[in-house]
């Protein structure tokens, strides 16, 4: 086949791109980072801007078996994709996010893909919503272009996506914290979160790129069992071969304390967790059990990584003076 990955060189999209080329299809990657380092020679790569029109219709010369979107972040850029690739394509999938999911009144977990369907966004959402307004306003555009005109959309909804150079830094920030030995404030520790490693992402893509009626359908790819951030950290811990000290102040004494609660990405008010039965039942989706997930990618970051810290880190001094004042006023782990 030939596909063409809208972003793709790193992260996800660049384990994409090289999946899709050892499966034997023909590849090329869009980006304004291209040419970039560590994809094979036998990928092609092209400059470009994805909010820019122009450069879209570039791409849009030739014809494509497959195009993976993982740069549209809102309406507008959707509807320049349908513009540009309507008829020339047969599957467009969209990378939107499970971030849809709590701007709904009324979305419980486990989150089904129906219930974008089935609920009304909630009123007045807050800015911290922007990300996931942004997704659900292109998935509309693509789905009504599916219904209006044919347009070949299929949505991925993913977890929380974590592997080997994430450019979020989000999951090296827990162990970067458990490397240098100092204990890790925790809030909303027990509620259970949803995680989908790298590598099955790409495997996603495949999986779709080769499935047949999947054009306006939606689909959840996560792990099959979400885990407490706790869990996370402590399992995290024992990989690691070090002793978790883990702290669970209240959120508002950590509030009223001026804990940046960046340096906890993962924390939340409640659970969030997808229902992955409909990728399964449709796709055979099948993924990687997380303690080898987290394996693989902590001895990565180990092993191989040498960026900067997370930003977050900068802020470790006044976490660990919290820390010794919450233990001081006789708190327990």
């Amino acid at each position: 086949m030939k596909i063409l990955i809208l972003g793709g060189t790193r992260f996800f999209g660049k384990e994409t791109a090289i999946r899709l080329l050892e499966a034997g299809n023909e590849v090329t990657v869009f980006s304004r980072r291209a040419p970039a380092d560590g994809l094979p020679l036998d990928i092609r790569q092209t400059r470009g801007e994805r909010t820019a029109e122009l450069d879209l219709t570039r791409m849009a010369v030739d014809t494509w078996d497959v195009i993976i979107d993982n740069i549209c972040y809102n309406a507008e850029d959707a509807q320049k994709a349908i513009r540009v690739f309507n008829g020339r394509t047969g599957l467009y999938i969209f990378t939107s996010s499970a971030s849809v999911y709590p701007l709904l009144e009324g979305a419980t977990p486990p989150f089904r893909e129906s219930q974008t369907k089935l609920l009304n966004l909630k009123p007045q959402l807050k800015a911290k919503y922007a990300y996931g307004l942004g997704k659900y306003g292109a998935e509309n555009e693509f789905l009504t272009a599916f219904t209006e005109k044919s347009f070949p959309a299929v949505i991925v909804r993913p977890a929380v996506v974590i592997g080997p150079s994430d450019n979020t830094l989000r999951a090296y920030s827990y162990w970067l914290r458990l490397a240098d030995g100092g204990p890790l404030l925790l809030s909303g520790a027990a509620f259970k979160n949803c995680f989908v490693f790298s590598k099955d992402m790409a495997k996603a893509f495949e999986l779709l790129a080769t499935a047949e009626d999947v054009c306006g359908q939606a689909y959840n790819f996560g792990d099959s069992q979400p885990i407490t951030l706790d869990d996370f950290v402590k399992v995290s811990a024992r990989i690691m071969h070090r002793d978790a000290q883990i702290l669970y102040p209240e959120y508002t004494w950590l509030k009223e304390s001026g804990f940046d609660f960046d340096a906890s990405p993962f924390s939340m008010g409640g659970d969030f967790v997808l229902d992955i039965s409909k990728a399964e039942n449709d796709l055979g989706w099948k993924p990687t059990p997380a303690a080898a997930w987290l394996e693989e990618t902590i001895n990565w970051y180990l092993f191989k990584y040498t960026g900067p810290a997370p930003q977050n880190y900068s802020a470790r001094k006044h976490e660990l003076e919290l820390a010794k004042e919450w233990s001081s006023a006789g708190h327990r782990p």
